[in-house]
């Protein structure tokens, strides 16, 4: 791996800091990535996919799969190393955010596959002396489509809502569910950009 080692551990640093909130393994992450750029080419490959692992397992809700992208990388061998580090990390990450909608979840079932293809092409193009990455990194992609597909395909629908006039989320959480608890996840799958004044027309859970 050609990559700019650095570049690379300070990506992984700003994902860790994000998502990792268990404080044994972010103290592991941050001591790993300390080291990492002393080692060599084909041990620090390892580690980073290592420590792009334990990121990605530390994912628990659909924010925190959309918080994993890549930096922008001004040499290609970074931004290709970047590349198959992401797909790692969309295929861990993704059976694991809690789809709470079947639009979500669908649309995170894309996002893998693309990243996934965009790693296998990478991969690919270094020849036979990476069969094996490529063949563990297609399966890992496999597996993770189909487990999204069938977070999928037992998701709640979702419906359009038309209220004409803008209300808190509270008052809508109970009109439409009767359970005005559930104001925050109304939100969530609307986009609002305040629970106070939901818009006039936007997606909700079916129920």
């Amino acid at each position: 791996m050609g990559a700019d080692r650095q570049e690379i551990c300070d990506w992984l640093s700003a994902l860790a800091s994000m998502l990792v909130t268990d404080a044994l393994d972010a103290a592991d992450v941050a001591d790993r990535l300390a080291a990492a750029p002393d080692l060599d080419a084909g041990a620090f490959a390892l580690e980073a996919i290592s420590l792009m692992r334990i990121v990605a397992e530390s994912v628990t809700t659909p924010a925190g799969f959309d918080a994993i992208k890549v930096m922008e990388f001004d040499a290609t061998d970074t931004a290709d190393a970047a590349a198959i580090l992401l797909a790692v990390g969309l295929c861990i990450a993704g059976p694991r955010a809690g789809w709470i909608s079947r639009p979500q979840a669908r649309a995170a079932r894309e996002r893998i596959g693309t990243a996934g293809t965009a790693a296998l092409a990478v991969v690919s193009a270094r020849g036979a002396v990476v069969v094996d990455l490529y063949v563990w990194l297609s399966r890992l992609v496999d597996v993770s489509v189909r487990l999204v597909s069938d977070q999928a395909a037992d998701a709640v629908p979702v419906v359009r809502v038309e209220t004409g006039i803008s209300l808190p989320s509270t008052v809508l959480a109970y009109q439409l569910y009767g359970d005005a608890g559930r104001a925050e996840s109304l939100v969530d799958i609307a986009g609002a950009s305040t629970p106070m004044l939901m818009p006039v027309a936007f997606d909700a859970l079916e129920s």
